[in-house]
């Protein structure tokens, strides 16, 4: 803060040189204990504004994920989901601050999340979903966070982040052997070139093969000449060749998959069904296995092959194997070997771990997504009020049945138009449908995604340096609230502003004014 004031006086600022220069010491309010404590009115100024606009929703999401700081302390970072209900269209995910955790168990979580919540003065009578990563800690059914929440808080129901299983779907293909030591070299060689800049997905990398090899087999550096020559056997293997077309085609494949389930408006049923085209295109592949394998793989390994001076041989076979896979007769060819041994086992297990991740879980809200028109008539009106049989048990909305099945008639008689295309886009047709209303408004409150929590991350890092490493964590928690919403904060300055002066001013203390009217 002095260096701000500095700052100011050099540009010529004479109010704030006057006062520094001429009010008494304990007036001056420059020091450290000032400064932290108009970090915290900044922060409940933010704070109070969002949370006062979720207790007024209908219901919200709260977001959770941790990561550790520059000092080594697990920081849980929490944000909330919810429609404002000033503009009913609006959606919004706001990042709350970081708490710093102990340990990780579940129940010092979960306690972490709850007291958080508390603090701020939330209602947490109005939580309806939980959205956490899948690991067991926080989607344990018996002992995670989920559940421990939920036995508080029954209405809270826990949705997995779409893309974080995506990416756990494509991690646990390590389970093929070959695929795992295939990524383990992969790994090493994007590590041994950390200093490019070109590593940005496995295409980047299979496309700039032939400098990477250039490098290694040129590499002088006595201290890495070793791992150099290490990496340049294991890649300029017809293993790795074809294994590095496979995981960069269908890894293309996934990656905008990735990026479309970042999307604050995208719906869990369009998550299922995107996931749905996905393994139609994959099954296909695998059915056709033969015709796949030569267009799209085996072409563009004899390419790559010849780029970088491989002869492309298959592995030797013995009539006894353990730890490598037969193919048939000694003798198969090339193409052969690795569709059987490789590329056939890779789709098996893509295909399984997706329909195994993606599995029809949250089915009452799954069910919710029927009230768009556009998928509701898909269904029969007795097939409709079923599916919201199943919402009610757990949301327990007033006369939902049948104000569900009145809304099925009255878009049966209308002409459906494509210009609605969010479920809030609805919110205006249901003011004489109250229990759909509500529906509709507990739906566009379910994320399919953690991104507003994972972001703050970024904040967290720029505040916390090297050079600010034993920071408490109320000033941590203050400067990242102010970083991640800087943007609301420049578009109500002056209203921003007038808030921290009445609110520091509230206190008894000895003022003196710098300005008079």
């Amino acid at each position: 803060m002095h260096q701000l004031l500095n700052f100011r006086i050099e540009a010529g600022d004479k109010i704030i040189k006057n006062h520094l220069d001429t009010a008494a010491m304990n007036a001056k309010y420059t020091s450290h204990q000032t400064e932290k404590e108009l970090i915290k009115i900044y922060e409940q100024i933010l704070v109070n504004n969002i949370v006062s606009a979720a207790n007024n929703s209908i219901g919200f999401s709260v977001l959770a994920d941790e990561t550790a700081n520059i000092s080594g302390t697990e920081q849980l970072s929490i944000g909330i989901r919810f429609v404002d209900p000033t503009k009913e269209q609006m959606i919004r995910e706001e990042f709350l601050g970081f708490v710093p955790l102990n340990d990780m168990s579940a129940a010092s979580i979960s306690d972490a999340i709850l007291s958080k919540c508390l603090s701020l003065s939330l209602n947490l009578g109005r939580l309806l979903v939980q959205a956490y990563d899948g690991c067991s800690t926080m989607a344990g059914k018996d002992n995670g966070v989920l559940s421990r929440i939920r036995i508080k808080y029954p209405k809270a129901a826990f949705v997995h982040w779409s893309s974080h299983r995506l990416n756990m779907a494509v991690n646990d293909l390590r389970a093929l052997r070959q695929i795992r030591n295939i990524i383990g070299t992969i790994k090493s060689i994007i590590m041994f070139f950390r200093e490019s800049p070109k590593i940005r997905s496995m295409t980047s990398l299979r496309d700039s093969m032939d400098c990477k090899l250039d490098v290694l087999s040129n590499e002088a550096n006595g201290n890495t000449r070793q791992l150099a020559h290490q990496l340049l056997l294991a890649s300029s293997s017809t293993t790795f060749s074809f294994g590095l077309i496979i995981i960069s085609f269908y890894s293309a494949l996934l990656e905008p998959c990735t990026q479309a389930f970042q999307a604050i408006q995208l719906d869990l049923l369009q998550v299922q069904r995107h996931i749905h085209e996905l393994l139609l295109i994959i099954n296909l592949h695998r059915n056709k296995a033969d015709m796949h394998f030569s267009a799209d793989i085996h072409k563009r390994v004899i390419q790559l092959s010849g780029k970088l001076n491989i002869q492309l041989t298959p592995p030797l076979e013995c009539s006894r194997q353990l730890y490598r896979n037969n193919c048939g007769t000694t003798g198969t060819n090339v193409e052969e070997y690795f569709r059987q041994a490789m590329y056939i086992p890779y789709l098996d297990s893509l295909i399984d771990l997706l329909q195994t991740r993606f599995s029809k879980d949250n089915i009452a809200q799954f069910n919710l997504c029927f009230l768009h028109p556009a998928k509701m008539r898909t269904l029969t009106r007795e097939k409709l009020i079923e599916k919201m049989s199943t919402v009610n048990e757990v949301y327990k909305i007033d006369i939902f049945k049948l104000d569900s099945a009145i809304w099925f008639d009255f878009w049966a008689i209308q002409s459906f138009q494509n210009t609605i295309n969010e479920f809030t886009d609805l919110l205006p047709r249901t003011v004489f449908y109250p229990a759909v209303r509500e529906a509709l408004l507990i739906l566009t409150t379910l994320p399919t995604i953690t991104c507003t929590v994972e972001r703050s991350f970024s904040a967290l890092w720029r505040v916390k340096t090297w050079l600010r490493s034993t920071m408490f964590n109320e000033v941590l928690s203050g400067l990242c609230m102010l970083s991640v919403h800087r943007e609301k904060i420049r578009s109500r300055k002056s209203e921003f502003m007038e808030q921290i002066v009445n609110k520091f001013g509230s206190e008894r203390r000895r003022l003196q004014f710098l300005f008079t009217e």
